[in-house]
């Protein structure tokens, strides 16, 4: 019986922390290193809804990402540098948005 109880325990610890994993996302989704799983999606878009403002200055940030990237001129070398910068900006957006499903 004691054994029993014992396996049930550890099962249901088990049961518990694979729960609580769920609720994370990892920072390969929120760099674009791989695409996010169906549960980290449903995470991702609660928290564009909790902060939509962050949400549009993304979605203006990819806007701008593919009309430079459609632009016929490299600028001198600047468009690549404007390019990296603006990757780096939409980074760090997401960072900020999905901290606490990161964290």
């Amino acid at each position: 019986m004691k054994k029993l109880v014992f396996v049930l325990s550890i099962f249901l610890v088990s049961a518990s922390f694979s729960h609580l994993q769920a609720q994370f996302i990892s920072i390969d989704v929120i760099s674009g290193n791989r695409p996010p799983a169906p549960n980290e999606v449903s995470l991702m878009r609660a928290e564009e809804q909790r902060h939509p403002k962050i949400a549009d200055a993304m979605h203006s940030i990819e806007r701008s990402m593919r009309d430079l990237h459609a632009a016929p001129d490299d600028f001198g070398g600047h468009k690549a540098q404007a390019e990296a910068d603006l990757r780096a900006a939409y980074i760090s957006l997401r960072k900020a948005l999905y901290y606490r499903l990161w964290h």
